[in-house]
C-alpha cells in the first residue's frame, strides 16, 4: 500500500511533538508601529521613501551634533 501524502497546506504533515507555546511572543511584543499622517504620506508616496527620508534625517543629526561645551575652571 502507498503511504497517504498530506496536501501542502495541511498542518497534519508537521511534527508538533516539540512545539512550544508562545515561543516568539517576546519578540512580537517589542515590535513598534508608527502612524504617519495621510498628508505627509502623500508627499512621499511609499513606505520605503518615508524610511529613506527618516534615515537621512538621523544621519544629518549625527553629523551636525553639537559639540560638548567645556566648563571653565573656577
Amino acid at each position: 500500500m502507498k503511504k497517504r501524502v498530506e496536501p501542502e497546506t495541511s498542518l497534519a504533515r508537521y511534527d508538533w511533538s516539540r512545539a512550544r507555546r508562545g515561543h516568539w511572543a517576546g519578540r512580537l511584543r517589542t515590535a513598534r508601529a508608527v502612524l504617519v499622517q495621510p498628508e505627509i504620506y502623500e508627499q512621499f508616496g511609499s513606505d520605503a521613501a518615508v524610511n529613506a527620508a527618516l534615515a537621512a534625517v538621523v544621519r544629518l543629526r549625527e553629523a551636525i551634533a553639537p559639540t560638548k561645551r567645556r566648563r571653565r575652571a573656577a
